[in-house]
């Protein structure tokens, strides 16, 4: 009886997922392989292309500046749950620090995802979600506070999904 019931509840948990594997509600990484700009860049080996790649072993690196961004065109509308970044595996994981995180339609006209206080840590993962119905087709990440800073993600993903 106990083999049974485990049995069906496998089946049924199996059975779960793949249903939700197959909604339309499924997030994605909106953001691979999209358009990106920098407010400035040190080289072409470390332009905004390295950002939405999917490897997390290259980075971009702007020069150094006070506001350094940058800037995801996305290509159409879509539901932004929330924006992950990873710092450089290599070194350098403190250049990421006090970062606001903005999503809208149009470039001069953008909301606040989220913020990230204080330093990330080589290699670190930064997660923040965005506020419900946050909806856009540009994601920004920009560098708040400081004289002389570099930007220098590995990785931005966007999980989202396309609204029509």
């Amino acid at each position: 009886m106990i083999l049974v019931l485990l049995t069906f509840t496998l089946v049924c948990v199996f059975h779960g997922n793949l249903v939700f594997s197959n909604s339309n509600d499924e997030l994605t990484n909106v953001a691979y392989s999209k358009s990106v700009r920098l407010s400035s860049f040190a080289s072409r080996w470390h332009n905004g292309f390295y950002a939405v790649n999917g490897m997390f072993s290259d980075f971009i690196h702007t020069l150094v500046e006070k506001s350094p961004w940058l800037r995801i065109d996305l290509g159409a509308r879509y539901q932004i749950h929330e924006i992950e970044v990873f710092a450089r595996s290599d070194c350098c994981g403190y250049q990421l620090h006090e970062v606001d995180f903005r999503v809208g339609m149009k470039i001069h006209k953008m909301h606040l995802c989220g913020h990230f206080t204080g330093h990330a840590s080589t290699g670190q993962r930064i997660v923040v979600f965005c506020p419900s119905n946050t909806t856009g087709r540009y994601v920004q990440l920009q560098i708040v506070a400081g004289y002389s800073n570099y930007l220098t993600p590995a990785e931005v993903l966007v999980w989202g999904k396309h609204v029509y």
